[in-house]
């Protein structure tokens, strides 16, 4: 999954190249644009295909890219966190998060996905023992509420889609993936984390490959270069580009904070790429959630 917003929101007099700007805009897009091409690419390939052949893709490149700079091996001590974050956030998150999708718009997709620093820092209280102040339980509390009219506006008031549901849960594996990742990049690089947890991740989605081999086989030419893109461009490229600009940036605050813009470029995106509108209370909704997370995100703590 794609990084969430740390702590806080960028200070614009902090002067940072253009190019590495671009850069980061470059890599944001492609996040973006993931929520759309997995919308298309499902309506010809399952949602466990999708997420076993673009992961192969992209764990490919990774791999490729790893002999390149000699990426060194985990500790065997590491391991075990290594694929616990693969199966949370690589594994569960995208076998939810497409499912999902199959009934929920690509922008309301993004929208609840960027709850993902609400539900980190309500498994912060138990897990890390974080504490938020009263600025950043009215935050949760503003979120839940544009999650609450999304989730009964998506398939008409009075009705719960369960694909919004399958999408939550796509948000709170990507939680505790932030929260498992936590320990492991106070050792190892980003990109060293992103490439193990995708490897793993994958190795885990290995049992659909007979489903792989036939939706391969029936799909459209168009929906299988979506997956290639997918695993090409917002999985293995994006990564790379952030890890690069990553260093760029005076804070991971800073840098983080563009994420932010994600949910409205997913909305535009889905527009051009496959004329998809969502409703007018998922697009209430989604800017309410998402207030709610910049609020606990700069106040909250």
């Amino acid at each position: 999954m794609r990084p969430v917003p740390d702590k806080g929101i960028p200070d614009l007099r902090v002067k940072v190249p253009i190019r590495i700007l671009l850069l980061l805009g470059l890599a944001i897009l492609f996040w973006a644009s993931a929520f759309v091409g997995i919308r298309s690419a499902l309506e010809s390939y399952s949602p466990q295909a999708l997420a076993l052949l673009r992961f192969l893709i992209a764990s490919f490149i990774l791999g490729i890219y790893a002999l390149i700079i000699k990426m060194p091996f985990p500790k065997k001590s590491d391991i075990p966190f290594f694929a616990l974050a693969g199966f949370v956030g690589i594994t569960l998150y995208h076998l939810c998060l497409n499912i999902g999708e199959q009934t929920v718009t690509a922008g309301t997709s993004s929208f609840l996905v960027s709850a993902v620093p609400i539900f980190t820092a309500l498994f912060s209280l138990f897990i890390l023992k974080q504490k938020l102040n009263k600025w950043g339980w009215f935050g949760i509390l503003i979120s839940f509420s544009g999650i609450a009219l999304i989730s009964f506006s998506e398939s008409g008031f009075g009705t719960l889609n369960t694909g919004t549901l399958l999408v939550l849960m796509a948000a709170c594996s990507g939680s505790l993936y932030v929260i498992f990742q936590k320990r492991l990049l106070e050792k190892y690089t980003p990109l060293e984390v992103a490439s193990y947890t995708f490897w793993f991740g994958t190795f885990f989605m290995l049992i659909f490959i007979p489903q792989l081999i036939h939706d391969i086989q029936i799909a459209t030419t168009i929906a299988t270069l979506e997956v290639v893109y997918l695993g090409i461009f917002p999985a293995a490229v994006a990564y790379v580009i952030w890890t690069y600009v990553l260093p760029k940036f005076p804070s991971a605050t800073h840098i983080t904070s563009y994420l932010y813009i994600s949910p409205v470029l997913t909305m535009i995106i889905a527009l051009i790429w496959i004329h998809e509108i969502p409703t007018i209370a998922s697009i209430i909704g989604g800017f309410i959630t998402l207030g709610g997370v910049i609020l606990t995100n700069t106040m909250g703590r």
